[in-house]
């Protein structure tokens, strides 16, 4: 037995509208997107507040922790006054070492583009003088970045160096101790040298190994005297020097970053607010729109039943 029902016309009316508005969603590419609503606007609105608190707190954390890193700056400044210049770069055959010198974390502007930057040119620039290198990598995001291009060359990296705390100089020659482990003719240190709040220079400063130092260290210095044991000292000679680069280098380092990540925090919590006031205007608009809409309707019906 079969059950027949007769359906409304209005009805018929409304699933052809209904049908018709599907097959324009269909129709619509790839990626397009339709009218927002008013609670998608009220979520993005509460979205970008959220995200504002956040690049404002990180903002003063940075200023905090700047003021930090400035005054050890100047202290490692003044501890390594007189020691540049002293080192040299050698002729070798042993391949050169590029140690780029970047940042643990994120959300600090380009101080790790740069430095991965000028590391990739130098060592795309050896490749093309068929010259051998080897990779050794200070920090996460240089570690990450230059693996993909040239991780067959990478021969080991350091991370984490203090947990993010103010770098010591007890620091500075356990990584002095770690690069100098490494074979290599010459070593490149690519860093970032803090210049004011908002520049700093990517700098790239060369310095021999322990072996080819101990050998030119003789005609280089010939002009100083030497005193104590002369087996030991040059090796402590250039230990100190290293270590003192390494320490300034570390310092200069971290007072970029945490200057790129105040300025890049007050980008962000200035984009926020800029974005919220825009939409916090969509969202009225469509308050209104639909406060409007429903008088007119209510006008409508009264007309129509006064009619």
């Amino acid at each position: 037995e079969i059950l027949e029902v007769e359906i409304p016309s209005w009805s018929l009316a409304a699933l052809g509208m209904y049908c018709a508005r599907l097959a324009r969603v269909a129709r619509r590419p790839s990626g397009a997107r339709g009218f927002a609503s008013e609670k998608e606007i009220r979520d993005r609105l509460s979205t970008i507040k959220n995200i504002s608190k956040v690049t404002k707190a990180m903002n003063m954390v940075a200023a905090a922790k700047l003021r930090k890193h400035q005054d050890e700056l100047e202290k490692a400044k003044a501890f390594a006054k007189g020691t540049e210049g002293l080192f040299f770069e050698v002729e070798s055959e042993k391949p050169t070492m590029v140690v780029p010198v970047s940042t643990d974390k994120g959300l600090c502007g380009g101080v790790n583009t740069f430095v991965n930057r000028e590391a990739k040119f130098l060592m795309m620039d050896l490749q093309k003088q068929n010259k051998d290198f080897t990779l050794f990598t200070y920090g996460q995001k240089s570690k990450g970045n230059l693996k993909r291009l040239f991780g067959k060359n990478m021969v080991g990296g350091i991370q984490d160096v203090g947990g993010g705390a103010t770098t010591t100089f007890a620091e500075a020659c356990e990584v002095a101790d770690a690069i100098s482990a490494q074979e290599f003719g010459n070593c490149k240190m690519i860093y970032n040298s803090f210049v004011n709040i908002i520049s700093y220079d990517t700098l790239t400063v060369s310095f021999p190994s322990l072996a080819d130092f101990e050998a030119e260290a003789e005609t280089k210095f010939m002009a100083y005297e030497e005193e104590g044991d002369e087996g030991g000292l040059k090796k402590n000679f250039y230990e100190f020097l290293l270590a003192t680069q390494i320490y300034g280098i570390l310092h200069n380092g971290q007072t970029c970053e945490q200057s790129s990540r105040m300025t890049a925090m007050d980008n962000s919590s200035s984009n926020a607010d800029e974005m919220y006031d825009k939409l916090l205007l969509q969202a009225n608009r469509v308050r209104q729109a639909k406060i409007t809409k429903e008088l007119m309707e209510i006008t409508g019906g009264a007309a129509a039943v006064q009619g």
